[in-house]
């Protein structure tokens, strides 16, 4: 049966719009353009100050957390957004889908810019937020449009799609042929609904970008569309053959291949003129300076890649400006109140008394909120559950959210997990996209030592990965952590390795040497499953050093931590016992980390003697501990271990090592 117009839903993102004659940008090259702008060109490829370690940092964020910090230094961004992206003009893709919106199908974008509205004759009625949608408009713009409000910050996207317009997506998709076109699947505001929106969908096809044979992002697409794909409704459209005019080779181009298949199924015509034209290079952009004082700007972006020194001393020079010092100085100060430890935990202290006097009560809190925040980032957990252990329904996120960590360092995993999830939850209800990601990513971790495995790759993809970029460099960082974790215990160490790198380039760019050191000693697990004994002496060497000394030019939180040393000390046992092997050894350093306060590091200490003991031919009674304690706690990986130590018909892989990260 033939297509017919009526039959679509068709959803443009910003690659529709990159293709001549409109040679508009997409966000990485804005990105770029206000880095340079802003004196920042190290994070830029191909500039000349490149420093490749800054170009990945700044290359895992998206465009809200950028734009969301530039409009809270005084930059209008809107303004400048729309004197961008009100040049060119539209292209093949663009008229389209003006015809296919002229002829019945719904048509959305998240694009700002009016290129299918330019379209010559197209008369489109359009609804862009912050408009109410309604019955009959063809041409849906859900997060705005040149010369209107937009959509731009972390918060606003945070918010998720309005009520009103979650209902017209789901009426447009009801039964008809859904197509992406020059979409990535990373708005985050309709990344938690599409699975569930297109389960009405007859079925789907995506146009994009080929790479290597395959589109573009695909396991992203499958896992964004899980419950599509499952059933066999994704179809990633192929590359269509190149139209007369071009030359042989040129690369395929997402904009021609959905104009061809509009073409072949007669639901829209575009001129060969036009086809031609998308295949031209696009031309280097002019951009407009950025309106409003960049002394202010500069600073902000540096704090949220990471560069908290250099944001430091960008404030300090912009203090010198006239009638500039109270607002640096303030500036200053809330930068090193979030990011100290426990001497500031202590000079908050009678800050945090304010709580107590009714008309200083919001000083109060935020004090002592950040002094709990500071007794987490040093390791003193005890004391974070005595402050949070009284949580009410509308308790700040914050405090469930070191609540949990401090859970799942000294309690039930499972608790830990289900607190996080409730934090995350919470987080998005205050549009806060640095707590919804460290909600998550605690949310993570505590499913990964729970060896929930399923659902700890679920949250990564689903929540951890989407609110890091929204968030900071550091959650980026940090769900490469984990997804490198998952990696260990697919048994696939080349991916974990690759992950891990990815996590400390951006923790080293920050200068987070506690987040170096966590994956150093992650690492050690990667190198034991590669049977890398050379590779492992190396990390376990820099490792041992960087959690005693730390380096003064980095901050580190937790130097010569217990908790750090007795991770680094489990896993030199393991190796100890499996890879050298030198059972003496490695009894004597497990032994000594059966008195950890942490229980899952007593838990992994038992078991690692019951090892032993099964290694001797002893009856390993520390089995029976071992799954005591992992029992309490939750962590299914150490329990179903020293159950299979236990029973009378082990199998032969008994004694395998163990990968804990």
């Amino acid at each position: 049966m033939p297509l017919a117009a009526n039959d679509l839903f068709v959803f443009a993102g910003a690659g529709v719009s990159v293709s001549m004659p409109a040679g508009l940008p997409v966000f990485d090259w804005l990105r770029d353009e206000v880095l340079n702008q802003l004196g920042l060109s190290g994070y830029v490829p191909g500039s000349g100050s490149a420093d490749l370690r800054l170009v990945e940092v700044a290359s895992g964020l998206v465009p809200e957390p950028f734009m969301l910090e530039l409009s809270r230094a005084g930059i209008d961004v809107q303004a400048w957004l729309g004197a961008v992206l009100s040049a060119g003009e539209p292209n093949a893709a663009h008229h389209a889908l003006a015809q296919l919106a002229g002829s019945g199908a719904r048509v959305w974008t998240v694009n700002f810019d009016d290129m299918i509205e330019k379209v010559p004759g197209a008369m489109l009625r359009r609804v862009a937020w912050p408009q109410e949608p309604y019955d009959g408009a063809p041409l849906m713009k859900p997060h705005g449009s040149v010369g209107g409000s937009l959509i731009v910050t972390a918060a606003q996207v945070l918010a998720g799609l309005d009520g009103a317009w979650l209902e017209r997506l789901r009426a447009d998709v009801d039964g008809r042929l859904v197509v992406f076109v020059g979409y990535r699947g990373r708005d985050l505001d309709f990344q938690s609904v599409w699975d569930i929106v297109l389960e009405k969908a007859s079925g789907v096809v995506w146009f994009d970008r080929w790479v290597g044979g395959e589109l573009f992002e695909a396991d992203h697409k499958r896992l964004l569309l899980r419950r599509v794909a499952a059933r066999g409704d994704l179809v990633f459209a192929p590359p269509a053959p190149l139209p007369p005019g071009v030359p042989a080779g040129a690369p395929p181009n997402p904009s021609w291949d959905f104009a061809a298949w509009c073409g072949d199924h007669h639901l829209a015509d575009v001129s060969p003129g036009l086809a031609v034209r998308l295949f031209d290079p696009v031309p280097p952009m002019c951009y407009p300076p950025l309106p409003g004082a960049d002394r202010w700007a500069r600073p902000a972006v540096q704090g949220l890649l990471g560069d908290y020194r250099g944001a430091r001393r960008s404030y300090l020079r912009a203090g010198l400006h006239p009638g500039c010092q109270r607002k640096a100085a303030g500036a200053l100060a809330t930068s090193f109140i979030n990011h100290g430890g426990n001497a500031i935990a202590a000079l908050l202290a009678p800050a945090a008394l304010l709580a107590r006097l009714e008309r200083l009560v919001q000083v109060g809190e935020a004090a002592r909120r950040k002094r709990v925040s500071a007794w987490s980032r040093t390791g003193r957990h005890e004391a974070v559950l005595r402050a949070t252990r009284l949580p009410s329904r509308d308790t700040v996120s914050t405090y469930l959210i070191l609540r949990s960590e401090a859970q799942r360092m000294t309690g039930s995993l499972d608790d830990a997990a289900q607190l996080a999830d409730t934090a995350r939850t919470r987080a998005l209800t205050e549009h806060h996209p640095v707590r919804a990601a460290h909600a998550a990513f605690q949310q993570c971790l505590a499913l990964l030592w729970a060896e929930r495995l399923n659902e700890a790759r679920s949250c990564l993809v689903d929540h951890l990965k989407p609110y890091a970029a929204l968030a900071a460099s550091r959650w980026v960082a940090w769900a490469d952590f984990i997804a490198a974790g998952l990696a260990i215990r697919d048994g696939a160490p080349d991916t974990a390795l690759a992950s891990f790198d990815a996590a400390e380039t951006r923790f080293q760019a920050e200068a987070l040497l506690d987040g170096i050191v966590s994956v150093k000693i992650a690492r050690l697990a990667a190198h034991r499953l590669r049977d890398d004994a050379g590779g492992y002496a190396r990390e376990l060497a820099q490792v041992t050093a960087l959690s005693r000394s730390g380096d003064r030019r980095q901050r580190y939180y937790t130097r010569r931590n217990t908790f750090t040393a007795e991770s680094i000390d489990l896993d030199r046992a393991e190796f100890t016992r499996a890879s050298r092997p030198d059972l003496p050894a490695a009894w004597s350093l497990y032994s000594q980390a059966t008195a950890s306060r942490y229980p899952l590091h007593a838990a992994l200490a038992h078991l690692g003697l019951a090892l032993i003991q099964t290694e001797r031919g002893q009856d390993p009674d520390h089995a029976r501990i071992a799954a005591q304690i992992a029992g309490q706690i939750g962590c299914r990986l150490i329990t179903t271990r020293a159950r299979q130590l236990l029973a009378l018909d082990r199998a032969d892989d008994t004694l395998r090592p163990v990968f804990f990260c």
